[in-house]
């Protein structure tokens, strides 16, 4: 199965980044997502889009505007904050609160969860114990490979497993790197989706069972505003390139993955799996 999800955060980022003039890059953000869901209906394809609950506070017409056409609704916390030092209780707020704002404005129940920059590790994995708690069936936050702010390094199971912390479970559902290279490297989003050409992302993902792609709205915007320079540890070059290397041609290798491969929300995915036969995972 090919999992197809957005983070949707990025009219909140742009504004509280002060990432270029609103005047300019709320047309552009707005068209963007008018293509990507004109785009999802032309293929009946429903996806799972991750609401900062930021971003529903401030821009909650965004957040309709997905709902209205029938996708699946996600949680992608609520301050954006990522989780390496955190305390349990500043991250149970932190999703109460996303959670209420999300729910309120979509009218119904939100069942799943990805955190800021996959930032559930090893270190913190009890907050998958905290998301269920709060209704939370699904979570999609592990990041099985490096990353700069996250990574989940010795989590080696690269499908939907059901994880057991803390008395209660979630159905996990992980980012799946491949092996280029002699490397783990996930392609299926971010820098390396835009890097690598397109027929070797539609290879990759043809040659696997299970994928779960991450793209952001930003991810397109190729006349954005670049912002230079270091930022938590990382440095400006990798940074730059993370951010803004193939902007030029992302959005056309996205609307030609998604005409030419069938993808499905977490949702649908949960349906179709036998979760007899998933790995169970005890944290």
């Amino acid at each position: 199965m090919k999992i197809l999800s957005f983070d949707i955060e990025d009219w909140w980022v742009y504004d509280h980044y002060k990432i270029g003039n609103k005047a300019d890059w709320l047309p552009r953000l707005d068209s963007y997502l008018a293509k990507v869901l004109d785009l999802l209906d032309t293929r009946s394809i429903q996806a799972t889009f991750f609401i900062l609950g930021e971003l529903a506070k401030s821009s909650p017409e965004v957040v309709t505007r997905i709902a209205s056409r029938g996708h699946h609704i996600g949680c992608h916390s609520f301050s954006h904050r990522f989780w390496g030092e955190a305390t349990p209780q500043e991250v149970a707020e932190d999703t109460r609160i996303a959670l209420d704002i999300i729910e309120n404005v979509v009218g119904k129940k939100v069942d799943a969860y990805r955190a800021p920059a996959f930032s559930i590790t090893e270190k913190n994995s009890w907050i998958l114990s905290i998301l269920a708690e709060n209704g939370i069936q699904y979570d999609c936050s592990i990041f099985p490979s490096e990353r700069s702010y996250g990574g989940f390094l010795n989590y080696k199971t690269k499908v939907p497993a059901i994880i057991h912390s803390n008395g209660v479970s979630i159905k996990e559902f992980p980012i799946a790197p491949a092996t280029i290279f002699r490397k783990e490297i996930v392609y299926s989003g971010g820098g390396y989706f835009r890097m690598f050409p397109y027929w070797k992302i539609k290879s990759l993902m043809q040659d696997t069972d299970y994928v779960m792609t991450y793209f952001h709205i930003k991810d397109f915007d190729k006349k954005q505003l670049r912002l230079y320079g270091s930022f938590q540890g990382e440095s400006a070059l990798s940074r730059y390139i993370k951010n803004y290397y193939g902007l030029s041609t992302c959005f056309s290798k996205f609307r030609r993955l998604v005409s030419e491969i069938d993808f499905v929300s977490v949702e649908k995915a949960d349906n179709m799996l036998d979760w007899n036969m998933q790995p169970h995972i005890n944290m």
